[in-house]
């Protein structure tokens, strides 16, 4: 009897299940693999609602990020490949409060990870590299270099992998025994 592909798992251009994909992801280490059904940082619509009545201007940041991550979402599914950088700076130049880091590396990592599905290697990388000049926390760089090993393992360069892989055990390292 044959499955109906009704029910099948979505898959990607390389015949992948997107749900191995982030089973792929979060094997290789990285914590931003299981996020909200939505393909969307948790934190930025969690965060939005959220906070004291005060903070107003942070709210509204925080929406503003949360409608460019669907932005860049779009322009992916319409290979619009060339618009993903600059909507992606667009989130990472509003420079968030610290607090809310590890929602613009989760943007950045899914981000990065919907541009493998697709073969988009280098942007990938240039969204990564732009998110990692901005990250100040250990544990959010470590992600972002877990998922930047990721991605150069999907591309086959190894060497690499492994040299963005031992930079973010260093990071690890580093908040494990803090010197």
């Amino acid at each position: 009897m044959k499955a109906s592909r009704e029910f099948a798992a979505p898959r990607n251009k390389r015949n992948i299940p997107y749900p191995a994909i982030a089973i792929l992801l979060a094997l290789f280490g990285c914590p931003y693999a299981f996020l909200s059904g939505s393909g969307m940082p948790a934190s930025f619509g969690q965060q939005a609602s959220a906070g004291p009545p005060g903070d107003q201007e942070v709210k509204q940041m925080l929406s503003i990020a949360e409608s460019q991550h669907e932005i860049i979402k779009l322009v992916i599914k319409q290979g619009q490949y060339q618009r993903v950088l600059p909507e992606m700076k667009k989130i990472l130049e509003l420079n968030l409060p610290e607090k809310y880091e590890e929602a613009v590396a989760q943007s950045a990592s899914l981000v990065a990870g919907m541009l493998v599905e697709r073969q988009q290697f280098g942007i990938a990388h240039e969204v990564l590299n732009e998110a990692l000049k901005r990250a100040r926390r250990n544990e959010n760089k470590a992600a972002l270099l877990k998922l930047e090993g990721y991605v150069y393992k999907s591309e086959g360069n190894l060497e690499k992998a492994v040299e963005s892989l031992e930079k973010a055990v260093q990071l690890e390292r580093v908040r494990v025994r803090p010197q």
